[in-house]
């Protein structure tokens, strides 16, 4: 253990919560779902003295293999030669399972690029069976796509989707999960064309406001910042509240450097008009008459708040983007 220690000192144990809001498409009224969840970086070396479970066993990397890089990649290979033989096909111990996958993913995430392949990221779920490779695949999803999470990467997440669509591995309701999964990841990848949607804008005026109706493509006068956002989900609240106060993207917005649009993600024009009120007093509120974004999925929005950077030609520059990724971009305009 001591040698694997040498290469990873710390790795990431996420206690698993996730506060969501859901923008369902069969839903009338857009109110939040919560499921409580948080991501840590933790020690995983050291367990709780409240915990029980034991990580499975670790690597044990041979004495004359001294470079680092060539002993990253010999745990990577080795990661699962010493774990019990039945916690490959069965959902033995979730706390281990999880741990592991973690200490797999970070060190994986740390290798040098070209240094790893398609190989060593798909291989805890090939090596896995029944109920074990169900539970992977959802850990897979939690950490590389979760907004949240520290190791959230979509592109790596695509090509273990594309595996587990296809794999015989896979169990035929979980295929049909991850395709669908696939179709929405794709969409609007950074560096291709955002999709285009109909949009209702509403500018403030002395009583009240006035409202224009148009296109995501027509605004293209300057790069946009698009917040979707569900009324009523606490994150939504948290992260509007957020750019209310943010004096880097008011400055942008009032020297017309860029576009803050706020869409929200709701059935009802009168119900996105009585919230008005509660937005931001810089950037344009907006509303998808045509309930695209709702009923065809046309961007991943199942968690909400999502924020788009969008450049002025219509191209996606971010997808899923932090306030401070944001704030970033923003900032070189």
């Amino acid at each position: 253990m001591s040698h694997f220690l040498q290469l990873v000192s710390t790795v990431l144990l996420i206690s698993l919560a996730l506060l969501s809001c859901s923008a369902t498409a069969g839903q009338r009224s857009q109110a939040p779902s919560s499921v409580e969840a948080s991501f840590e970086v933790v020690d995983t070396t050291r367990l709780s003295e409240e915990t029980t479970a034991q990580p499975y066993p670790m690597v044990e990397i041979p004495a004359n293999i001294q470079e680092p890089l060539q002993r990253a990649k010999y745990a990577l290979e080795h990661f699962f030669d010493r774990w019990p033989a039945e916690t490959l096909d069965q959902f033995v111990d979730p706390v281990a399972m999880e741990q592991g996958l973690v200490d797999y993913l970070s060190i994986y995430g740390s290798m040098p690029a070209g240094s790893v392949s398609q190989e060593d990221l798909l291989r805890p779920l090939k090596v896995m069976r029944g109920k074990a490779l169900s539970e992977a695949l959802r850990l897979y999803t939690k950490y590389l796509y979760e907004s949240a999470s520290p190791l959230k990467n979509h592109t790596l997440y695509i090509q273990a989707l594309q595996w587990a669509t296809i794999s015989p591995q896979v169990e035929y309701v979980d295929q049909v999960i991850y395709k669908d999964m696939l179709s929405l990841v794709s969409q609007n990848q950074v560096g291709s064309p955002a999709s285009d949607f109909a949009i209702t804008l509403a500018q403030p005026v002395a009583e009240g406001y006035t409202f224009a109706d148009t296109t995501l493509y027509a605004l293209r006068d300057k790069p946009k910042v698009v917040i979707f956002y569900t009324p009523g989900c606490d994150r939504c609240t948290h992260l509007l509240e957020e750019v209310s106060h943010d004096q880097i993207l008011q400055r942008a917005t009032e020297r017309a450097k860029a576009e803050i649009l706020y869409v929200s993600l709701v059935y009802e024009r009168s119900e996105w008009e009585r919230g008005l009120a509660d937005l931001p007093r810089f950037g344009t509120p907006a509303f998808n008459g045509d309930l695209r974004l709702l009923e065809e999925s046309l961007y991943d929005l199942a968690v909400t708040p999502v924020i788009y950077v969008i450049s002025s030609d219509g191209i996606v520059l971010q997808r899923d983007a932090s306030l401070a990724e944001v704030r970033r971009y923003v900032s070189t305009l």
